[in-house]
């Protein structure tokens, strides 16, 4: 029976490149599912029509993926297995033509960010226009008259019978860490990292007495940022990446005594690094 992998569709996305490289590990035979937004890919796996969700988390020039954070905090089946870090090449696709015949250009509102400087060098004042997804760009653009380009993959451009005018357009050290949902215990390979997120108390010295308990046990925090609580103005919720996992002593007496500080404090997951370009 195939492993049944949703992912954040349509076909050419990255994401979609993501599950891919899941799907090629030892021993899997995968069925790839593509899903139009990330709330459906969790879905997807709380519902048991798949077994795992891949989703972007973070971008190292954008930032975080606000509703990947928000499907964290909310679900309570849901945990990350898994990461993978890609290197992400934007291309700028066309049905054809030049560069110089391009006058809008499609993408994502984050692959549109992640090429500024390419766009403000060499289309400035050419009208560009947000859709869902690189690949939705592609699909636009393949069904466009001349003058229409998006930014996108090469799968993209392969998927929609595009050819790439440009290649390596993004702005320099551009990596995207897409991360594994699946149900509480499933496991896919020897975790190294761990992820949580905490509340704290709205007192003098509460976030500091949470962090101080990992500095003193010496357990590396590789990320922390804050999202609003979404309750009233702020109450903040804080995500934290630490090198290591609860089952090695130093990480268990920091994670219990931050717990011990922190209004809530939520094991968002103990998973391996599958992939790190």
């Amino acid at each position: 029976m195939k492993t049944k992998i949703a992912y954040l569709g349509p076909q050419g996305t990255f994401t979609e490149e993501a599950a891919l490289r899941l799907a090629a590990l030892p021993g899997m035979e995968a069925e790839l599912l593509p899903r139009p937004l990330i709330e459906d890919c969790a879905e997807s796996v709380e519902d048991g029509a798949a077994d795992y969700a891949v989703v972007p988390l973070e971008n190292s020039l954008e930032g975080s993926v606000n509703v990947t954070l928000d499907v964290l905090t909310t679900s309570a089946e849901l945990q990350i297995v898994a990461e993978l870090v890609l290197d992400i090449e934007h291309c700028l696709l066309a049905a054809g033509g030049t560069v110089g015949e391009v006058r809008r250009i499609y993408s994502h509102p984050q692959a549109l960010a992640q090429c500024r400087r390419y766009l403000r060098r060499h289309f400035p004042g050419v009208e560009t226009t947000s859709v869902s997804s690189t690949a939705e760009a592609a699909s636009v653009v393949s069904k466009s008259g001349p003058g229409s380009a998006a930014i996108g993959s090469r799968r993209a451009a392969h998927s929609y019978n595009l050819q790439v005018l440009a290649a390596g357009i993004q702005d320099n050290g551009n990596r995207t860490r897409f991360v594994v949902f699946a149900k509480h215990g499933k496991i896919l390979g020897r975790p190294v990292k761990t992820s949580l997120l905490f509340v704290v108390k709205n007192a003098s010295g509460s976030l500091y007495r949470v962090l101080q308990a990992f500095a003193v046990h010496n357990v590396n925090l590789t990320r922390i940022e804050s999202r609003p609580a979404k309750s009233q103005l702020g109450d903040y919720i804080f995500f934290v990446d630490l090198d290591g996992t609860p089952d090695e002593p130093a990480v268990k007496l920091a994670v219990r005594e931050a717990a011990d500080e922190a209004v809530l404090l939520k094991l968002l997951g103990t998973y391996p690094v599958l992939v790190q370009e």
